[in-house]
């Protein structure tokens, strides 16, 4: 007896011989026959009785046979990782590689967001608080880790728009100031920083360019500093300097001025506060989950850098960068990530020492998509292709397909190109994936892993991993 069916474009033949039937299919441009013994179930005779049938019927399965292709040799990939998931049944549906270890470049920024949306909650916000002493004369200024203070509230337009600001602080500590002095201008003379919420000299990592500075990529990782320490505060790739808390103290001490404090001359000086104080004054940070949106959609390194020190902080550990990895692990525990093999040795994914598997990043992407815990709210946080973020030109000639389908985190550091995020296919059916180009690579490995997204999007529920 033989049997022969077309399901998906695939030509099924079942042959029974001696017993042992033959499965064999053969696709459209594709090369050789999978051909595997597959036990069969003998034909009812007259000398025996009818086969058992199972009491609910089998529905039928599709056979998936939509194919990536040439789209994921393309050479521009260089050494090419990657995975794509079912977030609902959890079912890999195309793997190369994705045990590998990579450098993630800046979609390690997911896994920051989603230890800092965990552990601080949506709705934290940053204060930066002035302090007074006995001494008149003298202010604290105690920083809080809030790298989005603008200098000026409204006179200058930052890419932190939701921000407090200097001016703001400085209006409200002179304002505060006179009233307890009924009515007299006071005269701050002294202004005492404290910038030890995390150790100041544990700024920058050996392994970022110094060059990330000058290009306007990321600022030293002090507690305290305005707009990023960006040259030009509504400019996001604005070069950054090379000490932000001084600048920011200069800064606060010119906003005191202009808001009416009487002294001639102010000193400002660095060092922990000690002696009892009490608040004079103070601003507070836009909450969390703001930063988070921002971070994600800019790919903001100073940002991601703040975040991670706090998760550190919030765990019980002293904020450093070298307590940053095992912060992270305990902060996604409860959503099942293996660490093991994993190094994070940043909150941005500037450093090429950072190494993460397809599979690990894939695994907290699912969660988000599921939206366990507070992870919900980073779903629409990542950028949409072809709408915003550093998504914003991308996905454009033949890839343009998945325009408005595609939320993901973009990555590009030396040696690596990285994509990762969520699709709605063609055909409706939601899929994770995380794509890394690894190796002699340069920027034209964005389009070509876009080209491997575009493909992921037509195939949707056909995907097959060949």
């Amino acid at each position: 007896m033989r049997v022969i069916g077309v399901v998906a474009g695939a030509t099924v033949a079942l042959a029974s011989l001696g017993g042992i039937g033959f499965l064999g299919f053969h696709t459209a441009g594709s090369v050789g026959v999978i051909a595997e013994p597959v036990a069969t179930i003998p034909l009812a005779t007259d000398d025996n009785e009818a086969r058992p049938t199972p009491d609910i019927p089998v529905a039928a399965q599709r056979l998936p046979t939509c194919s990536l292709g040439d789209a994921v040799i393309d050479p521009r990939l260089g050494n090419f990782r990657g995975v794509v998931v079912d977030p609902w049944s959890g079912d890999v549906r195309f793997s190369r590689g994705s045990d590998e270890l990579v450098a993630p470049a800046s979609v390690l920024k997911t896994v920051t967001a989603a230890a800092a949306i965990t552990v601080l909650g949506p709705d934290r916000t940053v204060r930066t608080e002035v302090r007074q002493s006995e001494d008149k004369s003298r202010l604290y200024l105690v920083a809080g880790g809030d790298p989005t203070l603008r200098g000026q509230a409204d006179s200058v337009e930052s890419v932190y728009r939701d921000s407090a600001s200097l001016e703001e602080l400085a209006l409200q500590t002179i304002e505060a100031l006179t009233e307890a002095n009924e009515g007299e201008a006071p005269s701050i003379s002294e202004l005492v920083v404290d910038v030890t919420l995390w150790d100041p000299d544990d700024s920058w990592d050996d392994s970022w360019a110094t060059s990330a500075r000058t290009n306007g990529y990321l600022s030293r990782v002090h507690a305290l500093q305005i707009d990023g320490d960006r040259a030009n505060a509504a400019v996001a790739m604005s070069p950054r300097g090379n000490n932000p808390s001084l600048r920011a103290a200069n800064a606060f001490v010119a906003e005191l001025k202009a808001a009416g404090n009487d002294a001639r001359q102010v000193s400002v000086s660095f060092e922990a506060l000690e002696e009892e104080t009490e608040v004079v004054s103070f601003v507070e940070s836009a909450p969390v989950s703001v930063w988070v949106n921002y971070m994600l959609k800019e790919s903001d390194n100073t940002l991601a850098e703040v975040l991670a020190r706090h998760v550190s902080l919030e765990l019980g550990f002293d904020g450093s960068s070298s307590s940053i990895g095992e912060a992270v692990a305990i902060a996604l525990q409860d959503y099942g990530l293996d660490p093991e093999g994993i190094i994070i040795r940043d909150g941005s994914g500037l450093s090429a020492n950072n190494q993460v598997t397809s599979s690990y990043v894939a695994s907290l992407l699912v969660a988000i998509f599921q939206r366990q815990g507070p992870l919900g709210d980073l779903r629409e946080a990542l950028p949409l292709a072809g709408i915003d973020g550093s998504l914003d030109d991308r996905f454009v000639g033949d890839n343009s397909i998945a325009v408005g389908q595609v939320y993901a985190k973009t990555g590009s550091i030396s040696g690596t190109r990285s994509l990762a995020g969520f699709i709605e296919s063609e055909d409706a059916t939601d899929l994770v994936f995380a794509f890394f180009a690894a190796g002699d690579v340069d920027d034209q490995a964005r389009g070509a892993l876009e080209s491997v997204v575009a493909g992921v999007f037509s195939c949707g529920g056909n995907l097959a991993d060949f």
